[in-house]
């Protein structure tokens, strides 16, 4: 038998700077088919792993916001978003589960990390919130004390009984009445304002966690840069109001990239990540001269 303890060590070993745990009674109001023991029968524990991104590529997206500077956008691509991170993590979850396999009776199921790999078994974020790293922010990322919304997280079922870990119940890491950053960063304003719009809701071992909701088109219209404005090379949609329809028709006129992993890159915003106060930002940022914030 390993304990918890052991786990933690070892994902801190990999590299890993967090590690938490739930047990699957707080994944009770999960979508259909995205409760973990929907993808692991038999499933007792949630661990999530968690890596913060450098400081020197999120100041990437400063310059890019900033200066104009969108030729560095592919250095976040690759250290901050969908690289480089994802497949720390990928590695890390894979080294996790062969441990677990290794030293005990149980099954252990790595999930998918991150945009360069196959799809979203169960939202990470959540997981996270559910083994106490941290909690939603208002712009539906998920906060830590330490680094803020610069996280990227991982998962690993298995059919092993641990111990979980508390919920965070520490200082508060977002108040979106008085701080609205993330919605006033957003170029595509797909973020709902706190008290003016509905919210997105969810539950968690009795929490309910409300945050803003995001109009996908206009996320993935920024994202994608299938606009000049947003980095693109040309204006793949008429408008960030597009219908599905006309998402969908544009994306299909985009060209395969000839720069990165992805098909289409999905580096080309990240503003409501970099610009989030929440984790030192004004010690990592603001008081360097890294950034002047939001004008």
């Amino acid at each position: 038998m390993i304990t918890k303890e052991q786990i933690k060590a070892f994902a801190h070993s990999l590299g890993m700077e967090m590690a938490g745990v739930s047990g699957v009674g707080r994944f009770a109001e999960s979508p259909e088919g995205k409760h973990p023991t929907e993808i692991l029968p038999g499933c007792k524990s949630v661990i999530v792993i968690g890596t913060s991104l450098l400081d020197g590529i999120v100041q990437v997206n400063f310059r890019a916001f900033e200066e104009g500077r969108r030729d560095l956008k592919g250095l976040y691509g690759t250290y901050g978003y969908a690289t480089l991170p994802n497949f720390a993590l990928t590695y890390a979850c894979y080294a996790i589960g062969k441990y677990i396999e290794t030293n005990t009776d149980a099954i252990a199921t790595p999930l998918s990390t991150g945009p360069m790999t196959n799809g979203a078994q169960i939202s990470l974020r959540h997981a996270a919130v559910a083994a106490g790293l941290g909690v939603m922010g208002w712009g539906g990322l998920l906060l830590t004390p330490e680094y803020g919304s610069r996280n990227r997280f991982g998962v690993i079922l298995t059919t092993l009984d641990i111990d979980q870990d508390s919920m965070y119940d520490g200082p508060s890491l977002c108040n979106p009445e008085s701080c609205g950053v993330c919605v006033k960063a957003c170029p595509a304003g797909a973020l709902s304002k706190y008290g003016e719009e509905p919210s997105n809701r969810c539950a968690i071992d009795g929490r309910d966690i409300h945050y803003a909701k995001t109009d996908l088109i206009k996320c993935q219209i920024a994202a994608y840069g299938m606009r000049k404005e947003f980095g693109g090379r040309d204006d793949y949609v008429a408008s960030v109001d597009s219908t599905p329809e006309e998402f969908s028709e544009g994306f299909a006129k985009m060209p395969i990239s000839p720069s990165g992993l992805q098909h289409q890159d999905s580096h080309h915003c990240g503003a409501c990540l970099s610009y989030c106060p929440a984790g030192k930002w004004g010690e990592r940022f603001k008081k360097t001269g890294l950034t002047k914030g939001l004008t």
